[in-house]
């Protein structure tokens, strides 16, 4: 029996493959983990987002709720704020002591909530009233800096706006 014996330009040959297969191996994984990390960072989006929706929906609700306060552009705001208020949980408050309360329930809320988080409410109109509630946050960027990049720094803003009308309550009959 004879047994091949590999020339001089085949040796070496399968260990070329080896490591050929290991990079495309380590391609593939790095390819796969830059992929979940991209997924992570858009689920988070998606749940800032709905959190802001859920945030600037209670408010309005509220502000609609109290409309003796709305009335009065009580709850007109710029957040966060640093002014104390009454808990409206324990005891019985006048309208405008109620809507410093919802605006310091929703300051609490949406800080906890977003990321560098800042709010604008604001009024328009002489009755009906049209309030807007204005959330803007921060996430993450993941997008590449370059020359036709205009993004300055590794974070982007997202805002989510959302308008309410209230009527006069002493137009009503």
């Amino acid at each position: 029996m004879k047994t091949a014996i590999p020339s001089a330009a085949q040796r070496g040959f399968s260990m070329i493959e080896v490591l050929i297969t290991m990079f495309v191996i380590a391609m593939a994984l790095l390819g796969t983990a830059a992929l979940q990390a991209y997924s992570l960072k858009v689920s988070q989006g998606g749940q800032f987002r709905t959190q802001a929706v859920m945030l600037a929906t209670d408010l309005v609700e509220r502000l609609a709720a109290n409309t003796a306060a709305a009335a009065a552009g009580n709850y007109v705001a710029t957040l966060p704020s640093s002014s104390t208020v009454s808990d409206c949980s324990a005891s019985a408050c006048s309208p405008q002591q109620m809507a410093q309360y919802d605006l310091a329930r929703f300051q609490d809320h949406m800080q906890a909530a977003l990321p560098d988080a800042t709010a604008t409410i604001s009024r328009s109109g002489t009755g009906p009233w049209l309030y807007t509630v204005q959330i803007t946050w921060k996430e993450r960027s993941f997008k590449r800096k370059d020359s036709n990049s205009s993004l300055a720094g590794p974070t982007e803003s997202f805002s989510y706006t959302v308008s309410r009308r209230v009527n006069d309550p002493s137009a009503v009959s």
